[in-house]
């Protein structure tokens, strides 16, 4: 190779020598002067080179050896002294850029603790002693993690790693809760890297680095969330590998549990529909507060009425089991629903079922379905006086309120709960007194018991659907979630088949609310 051919080739390169040496130096003088005493190395060195094409790999290898020298005579002044060939393995390139690529994707999987002791020692060119200041550990706790952090890397480096489906098609999932005290989970899943993480290992142990090429989340970027899903116990460990603590109902498991329980859910719509349409004319004859609503709101009203006392008075009253602890003390379930495009209402178990009870003794029962696009019982627990003033108006005992109550029902008829005509303030729900109800329900007691045989039914074809579907630690908790899941696979999905088939119309502004009633005591 002359010299013609040789100058043209450096100064080809330079910019590439200079990037090479900014990327090893700790400022742009130290890097000026490295990358001259490459290029003077090379015309030094030029005779070796056997023809053009060997030019590259003479142009890296001169610029690893001076860098080496470089290296060592630098190293010297530095506190804290490693393997020498330290940089050698690691930190020598190929002009490719690829082990550039592999070394930052092995950064990125790096333990907290060893990728924080490489950046400080690395790459912010702290000493051992300044390191171990801090991050508070001694200086040979520093060396260590440099030193397990340089096999960490190279091991790294030689792996062929996979990222997994879910670092391009992420899962979406809603955390739900259930229990006697305060739910202290509602935040947890609020991020989809929170989510993606429980999904990743709920059917494997993980290791941390493992989660994060499952999810295609570095590092990082869900050290924070591992731990906080740790810490509330929705992870455990095995070692250093992570695992899902908690029940998810993924779509297969959701779609299997719909076409297995379908038979049922159209026996229960039947039964409802038989019962309405038979006993009709008997309950209007009851003569509650109401009894004249318009054939959907009564429809929507009866349907509740008799899912809740089949479902929740009857079955659910009927069975008996022992809720778990959490860490806090408190006994409660949580877990976790996949959300899917197909869902009836848009997210999983997204309805309200609820009462508030006065000090009298009067309540007011929220069966609250989006599809409707109202959920009222959430305006009712907002302040403590609304249920008070409500259920005053329910018994016609207005007489007594203050300024602050009245602004408070003109508030409720605002928002359509209540309503006012020439007669005073009305609420805008049926009204039953206890023997009312009572009655209610001894007309439609036959089909309330044949309702709670077929849910328990469909409830033992679910518990064995979910035994198929969740982890060997979780199997434990079949019965239970099958229970938790009749709100869904009873109440909402038999709503979702009266919608379907259009005996249930969605409420167009009646003067009802179709899914809430009172009973006076």
């Amino acid at each position: 190779m002359d010299k013609n051919e040789l100058d043209e080739k450096i100064t080809e390169m330079a910019k590439s020598i200079l990037s090479y040496c900014a990327a090893r130096t700790s400022n742009r003088y130290e890097a000026e002067d490295l990358a001259q005493d490459i290029i003077v190395q090379m015309y030094k060195s030029a005779e070796s080179i056997r023809n053009i094409n060997a030019f590259y790999g003479f142009m890296w290898a001169v610029a690893g050896n001076v860098y080496r020298q470089w290296y060592k005579k630098h190293l010297k002044n530095k506190e804290c002294k490693l393997n020498d060939d330290l940089y050698d393995e690691l930190f020598i390139f190929n002009d490719d850029s690829s082990d550039i690529y592999l070394l930052r994707r092995e950064l990125s999987l790096l333990n907290e603790k060893y990728r924080k002791a490489v950046i400080l020692y690395y790459m912010d060119d702290l000493s051992c002693s300044e390191i171990s200041e801090r991050l508070s550990i001694s200086e040979s706790m520093v060396k260590y993690l440099l030193f397990k952090s340089r096999q960490l890397l190279k091991e790294g480096m030689n792996m062929e790693r996979t990222y997994g489906e879910q670092s391009y098609n992420p899962k979406e999932m809603s955390l739900l809760y259930w229990g006697n005290g305060e739910n202290r989970y509602f935040h947890l899943c609020d991020s989809k890297i929170s989510q993606n993480i429980l999904f990743a290992c709920y059917n494997d142990k993980l290791t941390a680095e493992q989660i994060s090429l499952e999810i295609g989340v570095s590092l990082p970027y869900m050290e924070d969330k591992l731990k906080e899903l740790y810490d509330y116990e929705l992870l455990k460990k095995d070692g250093n590998r992570y695992y899902t603590n908690i029940v998810i109902f993924t779509k297969d498991f959701s779609n299997e549990a719909a076409v297995k329980t379908a038979g049922i859910r159209e026996c229960i719509s039947e039964i409802i529909i038989r019962a309405i349409e038979k006993n009709e004319t008997e309950i209007r004859k009851i003569g509650f507060a109401g009894c004249d609503m318009s054939i959907n709101t009564f429809a929507w009203q009866m349907t509740c009425i008799i899912l809740y006392n089949a479902v929740v008075e009857t079955l659910q009253n009927k069975i008996k089991f022992v809720c778990p602890k959490d860490k806090f003390g408190t006994e409660c379930f949580v877990w976790g629903v996949e959300n899917s495009e197909t869902d009836v209402w848009k997210s999983g178990f997204a309805f309200g079922i609820s009462n508030m009870v006065s000090a009298a003794g009067d309540y007011i029962q929220f069966m609250d379905f989006p599809i409707n696009n109202i959920i009222t019982h959430d305006y009712f627990y907002e302040r403590e006086n609304i249920k008070n003033i409500f259920f005053d108006i329910a018994r016609g005992n207005t007489m007594h309120f203050s300024d602050n109550d009245k602004a408070t029902a003109a508030e409720m008829i605002q928002k359509g709960y209540v309503r006012k005509d020439k007669t005073g303030l009305h609420v805008n729900t049926p009204v039953f007194t206890r023997a009312e109800y009572q009655k209610l329900k001894e007309i439609l007691q036959g089909s309330i018991i044949e309702i709670a045989e077929e849910t328990e039914n469909l409830m033992n074809t679910v518990i064995q659907i979910i035994k198929n579907h969740i982890p060997v630690h979780l199997k434990k908790y079949a019965k239970e979630m099958a229970y938790l899941r009749l709100f869904e696979d009873a109440i909402s999905a038999t709503v979702s088949n009266l919608v379907t088939n259009r005996y249930l119309i969605p409420y167009n502004g009646d003067l009802f609310i179709p899914t809430a009633y009172v009973v006076l005591k």
